[in-house]
């Protein structure tokens, strides 16, 4: 009895973690105990576990006479949450140069793939956004390179502090930044270049590419925090605001001994 409760437990736990993942309950969206549970057929026991679980890692909070929510991270939140992916990531990027599989290599292939389709989609319909189902395939495939990356270092303990600590799940699943083509794209060719670095087994070069690719990622989520802070105190500003390449096309610090720098344009990389 007490394992079905813990299996039905799990089961709500990682539904309510996917749909804030996929950015179908998007930060400050309310959480309905009820709702969840009529919607998995489940009793609200296991659902409410869950969300006391998703509370003590920071994903949802109660709020007074409210209910609960997805957590709706701060300048500082976002900040420092980047921060701990930098340290990691940039790890799991080198170890996976070291030691990753064929069939790691080909899922992310396959992910990659996927990310240059729906980028070439947002620039031949000429919309200035990815939206929608789009917008939430890309977010999962973005989230997903990274996970394969992080599960190719066999280290079970990275695995779980960021698993346990939501960093991926609270980043991507932040939707405020608008997703022009021209982060689209950028996103596509950071993952080539890291990529391209692990497939040749150039260690430093994915930690350097990758170091690259979320310290762009930081800045481009700090400022649309920025943007939407402004457009609550009345200022105006894009709809769909862009930053500049941010010296994509240089290599990155501290330029590798053994490997060449990356090229200006990535080729068969560029989405």
């Amino acid at each position: 009895m007490a394992q079905d409760r813990m299996s039905l437990r799990e089961q709500a736990y990682r539904f309510l973690h996917g749909k804030i993942a996929s950015g179908s309950l998007p930060a400050g969206s309310l959480v309905s105990e009820l709702s969840l549970a009529k919607e998995l057929g489940i009793s609200r026991t296991p659902v409410r576990e869950a969300i006391g679980r998703l509370i003590s890692e920071g994903l949802v909070e109660q709020i007074p006479r409210h209910g609960t929510i997805v957590r709706n991270p701060d300048r500082r939140d976002l900040a420092e949450l980047y921060e701990v992916r930098e340290a990691l990531e940039s790890y799991a990027a080198a170890e996976a140069a070291r030691r990753i599989g064929a069939e790691d290599l080909k899922l992310l292939d396959e992910l990659l793939a996927r990310m240059r389709e729906l980028a070439r989609e947002v620039r031949q319909s000429g919309a200035t956004v990815l939206t929608g189902p789009a917008l939430q395939q890309f977010l999962a495939a973005d989230m997903g390179f990274h996970s394969v990356l992080i599960r190719a270092t066999g280290n079970r303990r990275i695995t779980r502090i960021i698993a346990e600590m939501g960093v991926m799940v609270r980043i991507f699943g932040f939707q405020r930044q608008a997703h022009t083509p021209g982060i689209v794209t950028r996103t596509c060719r950071f993952h080539a270049q890291v990529l391209k670095a692990v497939r040749c087994g150039d260690a430093d070069l994915a930690r350097r590419w990758m170091v690259r690719h979320l310290r762009t990622s930081k800045r481009q989520a700090l400022e649309a925090l920025d943007i939407e802070r402004r457009v609550a105190e009345g200022w105006v500003v894009p709809l769909a605001y862009d930053l500049p390449d941010a010296g994509f096309d240089a290599p990155p610090p501290e330029a590798s001994r053994l490997s060449p720098p990356p090229e200006a344009d990535p080729g068969e990389d560029q989405p």
